[in-house]
């Protein structure tokens, strides 16, 4: 009982119907002369409460828009259109001018004028403002008027004349006519107190409970009134007010989602599992560039099921042309002429009116988000192909970004494995000179890049006897590397086998024919000291020349016996070619090796250092010790390229008899 008693005192039904027949039903005649009234104020009330919004709707977009007054003046004008009883409406800037101005001629007495200028317009508008009109009209015309305001700041005003004369002629004529019929009809005004508080309670109470549950969050509430009048407009604001509220969450979401998210496919699969979920679509599909070598696009991400197989949609060079021009969702039908470029998505079995939205990254299409009708088959409006690209411009900075994580993320890691590459090289390369009497050697390696293809080191094969070899392996960086440790390991187990440098090199010709790139070749000088004997035998393998400097003459020779590179030919051509030299050895001879790497380091003016310059820097040696030589020929070279790039690996081995 206390329900029912609270529901009747709060209802808005029970306080329209209840008071509307008792007044008919006891008072007859001058209940129909106070509802008479009532209804009209009431209309009144609407009217101007549907004006007052207007202006406000009006001051709404003029607070959010740019300047382009045109865009208010179509607005208005289509507001002056779809309301007759509108008689002006005007917007004042923050300084009271007016900047755009409609106006209902049909409201106005033109006199003798047929039309009126925009400037007659202008100040029509602004005497109705004012009202200055004649008496009997004052009460004919009302006016709203609404601030524009952003923040504290006033931008101007709006304000929406409308006329009151069909009320006001109404309720002079309904209060007669009312008057003489209202007993007649009280049971039936009765009945229609009750349909009218009804018809306008239903909906604004559908209206209050979606409000109270938009408070509550959930910004997707949507109310369906098929009424056409002022509930129903606002029923559609409404609407129209939530979904932008929902719209405008999602994006808030989706970009919080996305910032604390960085690996690539976590990324692909939010987009897209949250535009095809926003957008209420069936199934989303979003494919990205690959990194493979042909120029396609690889299905990397669905929603809601997930990836069964791999699918890739060629990277069509038109249809790309058309995506960067549009720069817009496109429908599926709309691309059925670019065959390459839809048969793919046929597996998909999308729906003609499927939307497919380019992801494009600094004037490139790096990706695509093909969005599926929704279930009932509908497609997308206008506005939801906007919101759309505003997802996908968002979702495009996430995806560059985890791009860009990602190469960086491998950059480190290939220059980590360039660093420990580096390292284990070092290690190969000898990191003492031996120690022999009668013998000062020295050596050194600096490559270009972190790892490098030369290769210098020492066999010592008996007390008083010692193999030296260098080598140059074709190309720079790890492949070339890789072919030095090879043949670091192979010479390791033939120095101590092969007492010919000449037999040496043709063993290791044909264990390194069977393995190496046919584009690969390497080039050596191997020489075995034996200082029991007083003897050098070397033989070269395309390399460098051996530079001798006999102390007897104090001459440079330049040795370059025959030979062709290791790994060019299987072994018949290489073993003709090479050749064995034997030199005797006396006390003060100095023997310089060396790789291309000096002899062809270049200056900023593309100028050689030469071998004739290391020839000149041997010749003033004198009897400087094998270190001292190999730091005056590097402090030289550095002197001469200075600030150039090095663009080959630097190896350098001096050795003087002692």
């Amino acid at each position: 009982m206390n329900n029912l008693t609270k529901y009747f005192k709060s209802s808005l039904g029970f306080k329209i119907a209840i008071p509307l027949m008792l007044m008919i039903i006891t008072l007859m005649v001058l209940v129909t002369y106070f509802f008479t009234i009532r209804e009209l104020n009431l209309r009144k009330n609407q009217v101007e409460i549907r004006m007052e919004q207007l202006a406000k709707n009006i001051a709404t977009i003029r607070s959010v828009e740019s300047e382009d007054w045109d865009i208010y003046q179509t607005y208005i004008s289509n507001q002056l259109r779809l309301n007759n009883d509108i008689v002006y409406i005007a917007i004042f800037d923050e300084n009271d001018e007016l900047k755009v101005h409609a106006l209902n001629v049909n409201w106005v007495d033109l006199g003798r004028k047929t039309t009126l200028t925009k400037l007659d317009q202008a100040r029509v508008v602004l005497q109705l403002d004012q009202r200055q009109i004649q008496e009997e009209s004052q009460k004919d015309l009302e006016s709203k008027s609404v601030k524009i305001v952003i923040g504290e700041r006033s931008l101007g005003t709006v304000k929406v004349g409308f006329s009151l004369v069909e009320i006001n002629d109404e309720i002079r004529y309904n209060f007669l006519l009312n008057l003489a019929l209202g007993i007649a009809f009280t049971i039936l005004a009765m009945a229609l107190a009750y349909y009218i508080s009804n018809r306008i309670v239903t909906p604004l109470k559908r209206l209050t409970s979606a409000m109270f549950r938009i408070s509550q969050g959930h910004f997707d509430e949507q109310v369906h009134i098929k009424s056409t009048d002022e509930i129903g407009d606002l029923a559609k604001t409404f609407n129209s007010m939530t979904k932008g509220l929902y719209e405008k969450q999602l994006i808030e979401k989706f970009n919080a989602e996305l910032a604390f998210t960085i690996e690539l496919q976590k990324i692909a699969d939010l987009i897209a599992h949250r535009i095809t979920a926003g957008l209420e679509a069936k199934s989303g599909y979003l494919f990205l560039m690959d990194n493979s070598p042909l120029s396609q696009f690889q299905l990397i991400s669905t929603y809601p099921n997930q990836l069964t197989e791999k699918l890739y949609v060629k990277k069509n060079k038109h249809t790309c042309q058309l995506f960067l021009s549009h720069r817009n969702p496109l429908r599926l039908e709309n691309l059925e002429s670019y065959t390459d470029f839809i048969k793919p998505l046929s597996k998909l079995n999308l729906k003609k009116n499927s939307l497919i939205c380019p992801i494009i990254i600094k004037e490139k299409v790096y990706g695509l988000l093909a969005i599926d009708a929704r279930s009932d088959g509908s497609g997308y409006s206008d506005e939801e192909k906007r919101f759309l690209n505003t997802l996908i411009g968002q979702a495009g900075f996430a995806i560059e970004s985890a791009m860009l994580y990602q190469e960086l993320t491998e950059k480190e890691r290939l220059k980590h494995e360039l660093e420990i590459a580096r390292k284990i090289q070092q290690s190969l390369l000898p990191q003492y000179n031996p120690q022999i009497e009668g013998l000062d050697i020295d050596g050194i390696c600096q490559p270009a890049a972190e790892v490098g293809g030369d290769y210098f080191d020492y066999f010592k094969i008996a007390d008083q006897k010692i193999g030296v070899v260098i080598a140059d392996v074709t190309g720079k960086g790890t492949s070339a590397a890789f072919y030095m440790a090879v043949v670091k390991g192979i010479m390791l187990s033939l120095a101590s086998i092969f007492e010919s440098p000449r037999e040496l090199m043709i063993e290791l010709n044909r264990r390194l024919y069977g393995i190496m790139d046919r584009k690969v070749f390497i080039t050596m000088i191997y020489a075995i000291i034996d200082l029991n004997e007083n003897q050098l035998v070397f033989a070269r393998a395309g390399h460098n020349s051996l530079l001798y400097r006999d102390a007897e003459f104090k001459k440079v020779h330049t040795l370059t016996p025959e030979g062709i590179g290791l790994g060019l030919e299987s072994g018949s051509v290489f073993d003709d070619k090479i050749e064995e030299i034997k030199l005797s050895l006396s006390q003060g001879d100095l023997f310089v090796l060396y790789t291309d790497g000096i002899s062809e380091a270049m200056n900023r003016n593309f100028d050689e250092f030469s071998e004739q310059k290391l020839i000149a820097l041997i010749n003033s040696s004198n009897n400087s010790s094998a270190s001292q030589i190999r730091n005056q020929i590097i402090h030289e070279l550095k002197e001469f390229v200075k600030d150039a790039p090095q663009h080959d690996d630097i190896t350098l081995v001096t050795i003087r008899i002692e």
